[in-house]
């Protein structure tokens, strides 16, 4: 009868919180944005100490330059940072309601451990939708124009940044294609330094193409400043500017050398189904898509692994010990996803497993944890 209680009460503060479920929600709430902003204000500052000489080095830069690189660099790391910053707050929130007994009041009111930590997980699913959002609209386009404003050494008044990648490998039957740097402006496409690997049946290589670079226009290739290299006579021949007979897509180009991290949903996607259709190994972006999600929902973990800091209290004392034991677990969490990460990413794992299995054994821990202190 006790446990239909608390679960009964579980639900009722779900759906219609009370003044204790908005007293915790604004606990965690305040806690993470405070330590959100100073973290992220400490890592800005070190990061343009270091950065600020290159900056100011740029041609024709300004003192104002440095406000730009802040505002470009800090969208990435608040999408960093999140998570683990939810983390510091629900073990600072639950450590202060435990200190001062407000964690022993619930219980004596029938409150479960799920019920108590209900507001705060709320309040999580709400940062994890902005963190997916703001990921998405604000911190991938800033990446791209630091990466490029970087690319080219912080000059001033640069035009919009290309869509660009580097050092690209794509077949073309038998011949392997290499490009340095392939932008994409509109319809048109640049290759920069393109090297043909022309190889026999037998995948040997019998000669080297070069071209200055190469240009995809009105349907066509054309390749400009020409060379050919013959491996059997070591002789290079100069050649005029030729048109590429090829049925490489020029989208392969990108597709091929783009940072899943760096693409947004759509385009990851778009790039999946190309690579699909064209019969190429999609693992390390079909992993990164399923991070898309992964990263912003595990703020959700974060409340459930605090617990470890409350819950115990009262039976197994030692606050600062529970404290460190809960911030390595949290930290042991982004560890281990960024392992299988890798593993997926290398086709060790099936994507959708190394994606999300960290989050599902993680929650599974955290809930277990928190059943046992209702037993």
């Amino acid at each position: 009868m006790e446990r239909f209680i608390r679960y009964s009460d579980h639900l009722t503060g779900l759906f219609n919180p009370g003044v204790m479920d908005i007293y915790i929600a604004k606990l965690f709430a305040t806690r993470y944005i405070f330590i959100l902003l100073g973290l992220v204000a400490t890592l800005q500052m070190l990061d343009l100490l270091s950065e600020s000489d290159e900056i100011l080095a740029g041609k024709g830069a300004v003192y104002g330059d440095l406000w730009r690189y802040i505002t470009l660099r800090t969208p990435t790391l608040l999408s960093l940072f999140s998570p683990f910053v939810a983390l510091l707050s629900a073990i600072m929130c639950l450590a202060s309601l435990n200190v001062h007994s407000e964690i022993v009041v619930m219980k004596a009111s029938y409150w479960s451990a799920f019920r108590i930590i209900t507001p705060m997980i709320m309040v999580s699913l709400l940062i994890a939708c902005l963190h997916f959002i703001f990921a998405e609209t604000v911190s991938i386009p800033a990446r791209a124009e630091l990466r490029n404003w970087q690319e080219n050494k912080y000059a001033a008044n640069l035009p919009p940044a290309p869509d660009t990648v580097y050092n690209t490998w794509v077949n073309d039957g038998n011949n392997l294609i290499k490009a340095e740097k392939a932008s994409r402006n509109g319809s048109i496409l640049l290759l920069d330094k393109v090297t043909q690997y022309i190889r026999d049946k037998d995948m040997h290589i019998t000669s080297l193409i070069k071209a200055d670079f190469t240009v995809y226009r009105d349907g066509k290739w054309t390749m400009f400043e020409v060379k050919e290299f013959n491996i059997k006579t070591l002789k290079v021949t100069p050649m005029e500017n030729l048109v590429w007979e090829t049925s490489i897509p020029p989208e392969r180009f990108i597709i091929q050398a783009l940072k899943p991290e760096q693409a947004t949903l759509q385009r990851l996607r778009t790039a999946i189904a190309q690579l699909k259709k064209e019969g190429h190994d999609t693992a390390a972006f079909e992993t990164m898509l399923y991070q898309k999600f992964v990263a912003p929902l595990s703020t959700l973990l974060m409340p459930l692994l605090a617990g470890l800091a409350a819950f115990g209290l009262h039976r197994g004392g030692n606050l600062f010990g529970r404290i460190a034991l809960t911030g390595a677990m949290g930290f042991g969490f982004f560890v281990i996803n960024n392992l299988f990460i890798a593993l997926g990413q290398y086709g060790a794992l099936p994507p959708l497993i190394a994606a999300w299995l960290p989050f599902v054994l993680f929650a599974f821990a955290g809930t277990s944890f928190l059943l046992l202190t209702e037993e």
